[in-house]
């Protein structure tokens, strides 16, 4: 009887493992983050602010979270890197899965984290490159894909507004040189 607790246990922690690797798999942009002293409210909050994004949050367990690294490091280099870079993992950790746009989701983070202090980037993995806090804050405070394309046309859209004008400028004071030189 003793022995079944036990076997129920680890059956368990294998099925959070699994849960876990499923959702690696599944999204391939991933966050983790320090949560070492947040509130359930303030995750709450920003579990709402990150289902905007199609991000999800999930509260973790290092050591097992550190056991499906390892499985898929056994079929995966970057994940061996991973590993290497920054295992052992310390702290109390969430996981915040991203989806292809993963921009979005790594700034609603970055603008929450600036709000709740309690809480902290630790790794991002992001179109295959591990990346420590500090270039993951950096990333996450560049302007959006939508907000460049608006800034190029928008830069684009001026030179040719004063250039037209510069053009009908000179023109018009021909044409007023003209009829000044025809009256006389």
């Amino acid at each position: 009887m003793a022995g079944d607790g036990k076997y129920m246990v680890n059956q368990l922690k294998k099925n959070q493992v699994d849960s876990i690797l499923q959702l690696l798999e599944k999204n391939p942009n991933f966050l983790l983050i320090k949560i070492g002293k947040t509130t359930h409210q303030s995750l709450e909050l920003l579990r709402r602010d990150l289902r905007k994004t199609d991000s999800q949050i999930k509260v973790i367990k290092n050591t097992l979270f550190e056991k499906s690294i390892n499985k898929i490091a056994l079929k995966d280099k970057l994940f061996k890197e991973f590993k290497k870079q920054f295992f052992p993992l310390k702290e109390t950790t969430a996981l915040v899965t991203l989806n292809d746009r993963w921009s979005d989701g790594l700034k609603a983070l970055y603008l929450f984290s600036k709000k709740d202090t309690t809480l902290s980037l630790k790794i991002a993995l992001l179109d295959k490159n591990l990346y420590n806090a500090e270039k993951a804050l950096q990333i996450a405070q560049l302007p959006s894909r939508e907000e460049l394309i608006g800034k190029i046309i928008g830069s684009m859209k001026s030179p040719m507004s004063k250039f037209i004008y510069a053009l009908k400028y000179n023109t018009n004071k021909l044409v007023y040189i003209l009829k000044q030189k025809s009256a006389h």
